[in-house]
């Protein structure tokens, strides 16, 4: 008999280390699988989604880049489906208010009859199979702890909503400046374009004026120093232009390896006002500063929510009951009444709860104080970049118009012979480099406007 048990242990050990085993391996196997699978199935549903969205033959303007944006970014898909979570919690809480139904059937059968002794013999009292069929309801009727339950839930649903106002407004303003982020590269590409043809045209004059002995090889030896310079600054900001365009796709929900044709730069720019303005203005459009006001209230109510504990709850209650069995004279009964709970003793659970209500409360609050010194830190910081952006456009106009003056007067001296090529050539280099720089200031305080007027709460409002 020991030797039958042993065996059947050591069966029932092998069967769990196989069934281990098969189970470790099986899992590392699947995983693989299911990861290539997802990862096919999400490279063609993104590719399929970028081929519909996107058109080749059409060029995509900033408005049309933050339409599309506003429709696919994963950022704001996410926040709307919290919206959607919150809107369905405060139906949930509110069907605390609705009669509670639930039916109950069961069908039981004894083996034998049940026999109760009456004296002088035994009697059955039941049928030996019976079923019974309970309809219960209750409906409360004083249980302020449910309304103020479904009072907060319903200030969670509008700062869900508020929050997702707020994303919308960021992904708004990352768009902006990743669309003008890319102008600007292009058109650093364009003028690194120009200034490597124009190296290579001095390296080739330099050469020539080499082999002729007018020149030392250390000046040879800096052209070509120049040129290479040239053309690593071509490739870098051509990695940063492709960089630059993947990461607006992926801002507009779509695969950051799709062509896109920007068009034309935007015309961005903000009302002049006072600091103290701009400040009260963030404060008054602010959305996350508005959920925090109503977060304030959410955590009155669950202040009044801790208060609540220590009232009684009422209940209307009833049940219809039908039962089958034989010996009972009647198979149906309705029963009715009134419930009432309250609460004498739970060890100061409700004490402790309705204090932490109040610093819940009061965290609340001091949060809301900090947020607001924080916007205010913001507008303060973006006013200040905005009018540096704004002197640094004016000061790279007067550069632009002294360049080009300069490249002027150069190539008229060059016609007449009286500078070299070389020197045209450092006129026209330093001209596109200009041009560029102040394309690039141009962008940069378009930026600056956009990130005022989201401090401020005002962006996406006519």
């Amino acid at each position: 008999m020991s030797t039958i048990k042993k065996y059947l242990h050591g069966l029932c050990y092998g069967i769990i280390a196989c069934t281990f085993f098969f189970a470790i391996t099986g899992c590392s196997t699947n995983l693989l699988a299911l990861r290539k699978a997802e990862a096919a199935r999400f490279n063609d549903e993104i590719s399929l989604k970028s081929s519909q969205v996107l058109s080749k033959d059409k060029t995509y303007d900033l408005d049309e880049c933050i339409q599309i944006a506003l429709e696919n970014n994963l950022d704001i898909r996410i926040a709307e489906i919290k919206s959607r979570l919150a809107g369905l919690d405060k139906k949930i809480a509110f069907s605390y208010f609705l009669p509670q139904i639930d039916i109950k059937a069961t069908r039981t059968d004894t083996d034998k009859y049940q026999m109760r002794y009456t004296g002088s013999s035994y009697m059955a009292m039941s049928d030996q199979e019976t079923r019974v069929t309970v309809i219960n309801g209750q409906l409360a009727i004083f249980n302020p702890e449910t309304w103020f339950m479904y009072s907060a839930y319903n200030k969670g649903d509008d700062i869900q909503g508020l929050i997702n106002m707020r994303v919308k407004q960021g992904i708004r303003l990352q768009v902006t400046a990743l669309y003008l982020s890319c102008l600007s590269l292009e058109s650093g590409f364009t003028a690194a374009e120009s200034a490597v043809e124009q190296a290579k045209a001095l390296l080739k004059e330099m050469e020539a004026l080499f082999k002729e002995g007018m020149i030392l090889k250390s000046d040879l030896e800096k052209a070509r120093a120049f040129h290479a310079m040239q053309q690593n600054n071509l490739s870098e900001v051509k990695r940063q232009k492709i960089y630059a365009r993947a990461e607006l796709l992926e801002a507009m929900g779509l695969n950051p390896l799709s062509e896109i044709t920007l068009g034309a730069p935007p015309s961005l720019s903000i009302e002049d006002k006072e600091l103290n303005e701009m400040i009260i203005t963030a404060l008054l459009n602010r959305p996350e500063l508005m959920a925090a006001d109503l977060g304030i209230e959410a955590r009155g109510d669950s202040l009044k929510m801790a208060i609540s504990a220590f009232l009684p709850k009422i209940f209307l209650i009833g049940d219809f009951t039908n039962n089958r069995d034989s010996f009972l004279m009647y198979s149906d009964i309705l029963t009715y009444g009134a419930s009432g709970i309250l609460k004498i003793f739970d060890g100061f659970a409700n004490i402790y709860k309705y204090k932490a209500a109040k610093q819940e409360k009061a965290q609340a609050m001091v949060e809301r104080e900090q947020a607001c010194i924080k916007v205010m830190l913001e507008v303060i910081n973006a006013k200040q970049a905005l009018d540096h952006a704004a002197d640094n456009r004016v000061r790279m106009k007067l550069e632009l118009d002294s360049a080009e003056s300069m490249l002027n007067e150069t190539m008229s001296l060059w016609k007449e012979g009286m500078v070299t090529s070389s020197k045209k050539l450092e006129a026209a280099t330093y001209y596109t480099s200009i041009k560029s720089n102040m394309e690039l200031a141009d962008y940069r305080y378009q930026v600056a406007a956009a990130t005022m007027a989201d401090v401020m709460g005002i962006t996406g409002k006519e």
